[in-house]
């Protein structure tokens, strides 16, 4: 195969193997693009096979490579008129910085990615914005905000009938739940999208994983171990329903372990 072609695989592998968690494939797919980068007369394939490059870098918690890396795909997504992947990217930087502390950046590039989600008619990517938006604000200490936000992003990842962004939605609800002081319900809503991943098997793609670990972590801090382990356990036997439910007030299907 030509270098174009050999290009054109290996981002598509990349991107595969990102989406659904395999990290040493999404490395491995690294290894292979990193050296025809500089070969790629294709504007569209450099700026995505840039992004797949930036993508698998907070595999090895690499955050700030990855988002220069971002710096330069969006530089070259922005002049070929691209909102859909502009937005991914937009996105995928926004969410890296709201994990660093970032949270300007993250702000504008989030927005970005939401307007160019909408532009573009993506409910998907209209989702995942807001969610991450919603994750923001709730860091931001605007809790009525990001309630609201995040509430946009479920109903938005409800009528796109995608499960990974319905748990993306519910980890965001359980970052407010703590936030609000209740970490009962933040382990138990930190479950139930996690539950959610692995009977779909698509684990939380690697710029995410930081920041929910953060979470966890936290939220063990404040319940202990046991209580922890208990909430969390219930969430990851929740179906999307019976999740929803909680975070719509409807039910609380917590045992309430003490």
């Amino acid at each position: 195969m030509d270098q174009q072609a050999q290009a054109e695989l290996a981002w598509a592998a990349a991107a595969i193997a990102v989406d659904t968690g395999d990290d040493p494939a999404a490395l491995a797919a690294r290894q292979r693009l990193a050296p025809l980068l500089a070969g790629i007369g294709d504007p569209f394939l450099h700026a995505v096979s840039q992004l797949a490059m930036a993508w698998t870098l907070p595999i090895a918690d690499d955050i700030d490579g990855a988002l220069r890396e971002l710096t330069v795909t969006l530089e070259e997504l922005r002049g070929q008129d691209e909102p859909v992947f502009t937005a991914i990217a937009a996105f995928t930087a926004g969410s890296m910085e709201t994990a660093v502390g970032r949270h300007d950046d993250a702000l504008r590039h989030l927005r970005e990615a939401r307007d160019l989600a909408d532009r573009s008619g993506s409910d998907r990517l209209a989702a995942a914005s807001r969610a991450e938006l919603g994750i923001l604000a709730v860091l931001r200490g605007s809790l009525d905000e990001a309630r609201a936000l995040l509430d946009e992003a479920l109903e938005l990842s409800l009528a796109a009938f995608s499960t990974p962004f319905v748990a993306m939605s519910l980890a965001g609800y359980a970052r407010l739940a703590f936030a609000e002081g209740d970490p009962q319900r933040a382990a138990r809503l930190q479950g139930a999208a996690e539950g959610m991943r692995r009977r779909v098997g698509l684990p939380a793609w690697p710029h995410l994983r930081r920041a929910e670990s953060e979470l966890v972590a936290q939220v063990r801090q404040a319940l202990g171990a046991t209580r922890f382990d208990r909430a969390f356990a219930a969430g990851l036997n929740l179906n999307q329903r019976e999740a929803v439910a909680i975070v719509r007030d409807r039910s609380d299907t917590d045992t309430q372990a003490a």
